[in-house]
């Protein structure tokens, strides 16, 4: 039990001294629509703590967490983009599931993976070492829009981590499967230009170690995890604000619709006699 929850300790306090793992998207649940770009620049802090009373075994820290992301409408309901900065290389996607400019609701699937591999040197006895981090999140996005252009945005998510390094022939991995959530509210300020702040937690529920000479063991009954703050500056003009009292109903546009055809040149007034009767 003692094995194993150092190497719990050693694999959390790892990804978090490499400033890479990001529990949290800062977008909105809505896509850009076609054509369009955002640009977001992300400022924050990455906090990681494993708690066991019983073992005796405690650790904590937090990081600054810095990314730059550039995203791309390449149809109205798919975004993709680019994230770079503390959470290494990270490819994102957006698939919207609502209808394209819904006034008051966004719900979309916004899978990511990111990673990098790192190399270590040497060590004193002439071996390589080297280690590598990959990290694959599966949020799903709900977005409660105002009638001012912002939105309320939650993020449950499941998320896969893999933390794995090598001395010579000898090698470890942790496997973490994780789940999380996340709230943000992305403030409209101007057209081109909304605020972003975001809280996100994330806990392991299950994992596995292995390493080149043991068995892999199975992991669970974790104490801690993650948490992080970020504050999103998002450039760009995105989907064009519709408000709930704009839409017509129906009925209401095909009698707007008569009565425009009415007020037409081509409308003539009848004339007495043309099928009028006085009584």
């Amino acid at each position: 039990m003692f094995r194993r929850s150092v190497a719990v300790v050693s694999a959390l306090m790892g990804v978090l001294g490499t400033g890479c793992a990001s529990v949290s998207h800062v977008q909105t649940a809505d896509t850009l629509g076609a054509g369009r770009f955002q640009v977001g620049i992300e400022p924050g802090v990455l906090g990681a703590a494993v708690l066991s009373a019983k073992e005796d075994v405690s650790a904590a820290g937090y990081v600054p967490h810095f990314d730059v992301a550039l995203r791309y409408g390449v149809a109205e309901r798919v975004d993709l983009g680019v994230r770079l900065g503390s959470s290494l290389a990270e490819l994102q996607t957006k698939f919207l599931l609502t209808q394209p400019g819904d006034p008051a609701l966004a719900i979309s699937l916004a899978p990511s993976i990111s990673g990098a591999s790192f190399s270590s040197g040497t060590t004193v006895d002439g071996e390589k070492a080297s280690s590598s981090y990959l990290n694959v999140a599966v949020p799903l996005l709900v977005g409660f829009k105002t009638t001012g252009g912002s939105e309320l945005v939650l993020g449950p998510r499941a998320i896969w981590t893999r933390v794995s390094g090598d001395v010579g022939n000898d090698g470890a991995a942790v496997n973490l499967l994780s789940v999380g959530a996340s709230v943000g509210y992305a403030l409209r300020v101007t057209e081109g230009f909304r605020l972003m702040p975001e809280v996100g937690i994330s806990f392991p529920v299950v994992g596995e170690v292995n390493t080149t000479n043991t068995d892999s063991e199975a992991i669970a009954g974790f104490s801690g995890g993650f948490a992080q703050f970020k504050l999103g500056f998002l450039f760009g003009a995105g989907r064009p604000v519709r408000r709930g009292p704009d839409i017509i109903p129906t009925d209401y546009a095909e009698e707007t619709d008569r009565r425009q055809d009415r007020s037409d040149d081509s409308y003539r007034a009848p004339e007495r006699g043309d099928g009028d009767v006085d009584y």
